[in-house]
């Protein structure tokens, strides 16, 4: 195994080496491709390795992993890194990559990082010193650097040198990016002073830190995008087109973003780099609440209190045009506005109101108990099987007086003495409108015979 991830560790080397020289490699190339010219060639070779030395001489790996091992006390390996509570907050981020044990796992109903099995590992600090992360995050066969050297060892640098002092140098100088030596927190960040009973002193307090959970949201970074743009997007496509498909559609809607960084995600740590600065919000919003729709047995009227606070909106807005509304302002744009804007509206939902109240058992309209008016009952109890109410309702002279009652309470609603007076005429025309839609939906509404 330790051959295995020593082979990843030398891979990993090369290809940085790779990446210094390519821009060197590609000059020469294009010297090699466009020219026979002996002399530019060779002084383009000439160029080449005299700029590729150094780089050649500083990836050998001795050199680059005792570099290294110097430079990896500039970060810190965490899962819990304080830089997400404020850009400049100096306090020690933590890691937790041990799994629960058997006598752990009281808790482990809840969702907490060490929980995860295979924990993301972030990495803070020196921007400049994260290629020394990556060269501790490499994992093979379920094993890392990170591992060996919480195990107190490093056999997969063993094979890069015979020298056991310098071995050893190394496994000091990585061990110090695992963990801050001294443990301390900082002005800018977040603490909690939470109480201990003490039986002689009264009470005491622990004074917490709570950090940022990297990995926890690495993890759910990685499922919510793997939804969005992974196999479930797949899915979803079949959905649309009414094709089948066996696997599950799995989905986070109402998510929100949180952005750590600006534009400079890596200056809070390495993941957060990787997530583009983005950490995902699952929505945790209480359910909006639905009133229940219950008969109005115990009202008067359908005009109550319900429906009023139902059309409080229009209401509010209709009266401001009221109250802006000028004298000579009586034209068809002005009327056709205040049909359109305001009146329908409020009709559209008194309807909408109705039909909720007659999709409910029938019969509540002819209890003793029932308050309401007449007309109104013949209205919402649609389907009551009485004879005798059946044919009241089929008279239909319960519609003039609900458009009469619309008008009457809608008036009550706009009145504003002070800016504008409504009269006779705007009960009457109020009431012819509202007359007109109730027959459209009387018209509409499915009899009793054939519901």
């Amino acid at each position: 195994m330790e051959a295995t991830l020593t082979q990843a560790l030398a891979d990993y080397i090369e290809q940085r080496k790779q990446a210094k020289l390519e821009p060197f490699q590609k000059a020469l190339n294009k010297v090699l491709e466009k020219s026979e010219n002996e002399i530019e060639i060779a002084t383009a070779k000439a160029e080449y390795a005299e700029k590729s030395a150094p780089i050649e001489e500083s990836y050998k790996p001795v050199v680059w992993l005792t570099d290294a091992a110097k430079r990896a006390k500039q970060i810190s390996l965490a899962t819990h890194a304080a830089k997400f509570t404020h850009s400049d907050a100096k306090a020690s981020s933590i890691l937790v990559s041990q799994p629960y044990t058997v006598s752990q796992t009281v808790n482990n109903q809840y969702l907490v990082t060490a929980s995860i099995s295979n924990k993301a590992i972030d990495a803070v600090g020196n921007a400049a010193a994260l290629d020394i992360a990556k060269l501790l995050n490499i994992t093979v066969n379920g094993e890392s650097l990170i591992t060996q050297l919480q195990q107190n060892h490093a056999q997969a640098l063993s094979a890069f040198t015979d020298n056991e002092e310098l071995l050893q140098t190394w496994v000091n100088g990585f061990k110090l990016a695992l963990a801050d030596e001294k443990l301390s927190s900082h002005s800018l960040s977040k603490q909690v002073y939470f109480p201990v009973k003490s039986e002689k002193d009264g009470f005491r307090y622990h004074l917490l830190c709570p950090l940022f959970s990297s990995a926890l949201a690495h993890n759910l970074h990685k499922k919510v995008t793997g939804t969005r743009f992974g196999d479930s997007k797949n899915i979803r496509d079949a959905r649309r087109s009414n094709k089948y498909d066996e696997r599950i559609d799995v989905s986070f809607p109402d998510t929100a973003v949180q952005t750590f960084g600006g534009s400079k995600p890596q200056n809070i740590s390495q993941l957060n780099s990787e997530r583009y600065g983005q950490n995902f919000l699952l929505n945790t919003a209480p359910p909006t609440f639905q009133a229940q729709v219950k008969p109005p047995i115990n009202n008067t009227s359908l005009f109550n209190r319900q429906l009023t606070f139902k059309v409080s909106g229009y209401l509010r807005d209709f009266k401001a045009f009221l109250s802006n509304l000028k004298p000579e302002e009586n034209n068809f744009k002005v009327r056709y506005k205040r049909d359109y804007h305001f009146i329908l509206p409020i009709l559209d939902q008194l309807m909408i109101h109705a039909a909720n109240i007659q999709t409910l058992p029938t019969g509540w309209a002819t209890e003793s108990h029932c308050k309401l008016k007449q007309a109104h009952a013949l209205w919402l109890d649609v389907y009551n099987p009485h004879e005798s109410f059946q044919r009241e309702r089929e008279k239909l002279d319960w519609q003039a007086v609900i458009a009469a009652d619309f008008a009457s309470w809608l008036m009550k609603q706009l009145k504003n003495d002070e800016k504008y007076r409504l009269g006779d005429i705007e009960h009457a025309y109020f009431s012819k409108v509202c007359l007109h839609q109730l027959k459209r939906f009387e018209h509409n509404t499915p009899k009793l015979a054939e519901a």
